[in-house]
């Protein structure tokens, strides 16, 4: 069995990921939410889109702990997020003024 079998482009994944991430967080006054609520309303939002490896249907979150070794991996990799890790808790916030996915290079 190769986990690397999806039905959707590496791009298209990524770009599904950033748009709703960033949708979820912006709906935030202050652009922060739990890690947990963020990985939940992430594979809500994104089951429409019917990912799947190896013919299994999958969520967005297994593909990032497939793919990245988890979310935080892939969301330290984005200058545009902020993680803050608490003693309890871990939060993710989005930093919308630098943000830039216009740019097509």
């Amino acid at each position: 069995m190769n986990s690397n079998l999806w039905n959707l482009s590496e791009k298209k994944c990524v770009e599904i990921i950033q748009m709703t991430l960033i949708d979820i967080l912006s709906e935030r006054s202050d652009k922060t939410l739990p890690l947990p609520k963020l990985i939940e309303l992430l594979n809500s939002r994104t089951k429409v889109y019917k990912l799947s490896n190896d013919k299994k249907n999958n969520s967005f979150s297994k593909y990032l702990k497939n793919k990245y070794n988890g979310i935080l991996n892939f969301i330290e990799t984005y200058n545009f997020y902020d993680i803050i890790k608490t003693e309890r808790h871990i939060f993710i916030r989005l930093y919308p003024n630098l943000v830039n996915l216009n740019d097509e290079s």
